[in-house]
């Protein structure tokens, strides 16, 4: 776990990719959060927003910690490389789920605008292909 807290530096390939996704994933946050705020304010709701920002922060973490955890299982044989990245799966999912539980029972937080941001590296990886498909 203490090498999950270390910088990322430029020359891994964890960095690279993430680099390569940022443009997109900020994008569609972005324009997640003009809606979000647009909808908060509209509705006189300050939760919409603060739960978008909520689940931004929680997904680039989740994100982060995912590449981290492949870049070291890649090191290793591959039978200790499963055992590994099963353990780091149910690592990161309880974590996900007590961070998703704090923001359903803080009552400043959106828990349905914290939800849907876990999809946007999933969608930005997707733009990201079609892009490059393009090209």
């Amino acid at each position: 776990m203490e090498t999950l807290m270390k910088p990322v530096k430029k020359e891994q390939p964890v960095y690279q990719e993430m680099r390569s996704l940022a443009p997109y994933f900020l994008i569609v946050s972005g324009i997640y959060m003009v809606l979000m705020t647009a909808l908060g304010i509209g509705l006189r709701d300050y939760t919409l927003p603060v739960g978008g920002v909520y689940g931004i922060v929680v997904a680039v973490l989740n994100f982060l910690m995912l590449g981290k955890c492949a870049q070291k299982a890649v090191r290793k044989t591959e039978k200790q490389a499963v055992t590994y990245m099963s353990g780091m799966y149910c690592l990161r999912y309880l974590g996900l789920f007590a961070m998703l539980t704090i923001g359903a029972l803080a009552p400043f937080i959106s828990l349905i605008t914290a939800v849907i941001p876990l999809f946007f590296t999933k969608i930005a990886i997707l733009i990201r292909a079609f892009k490059e498909k393009e090209d």
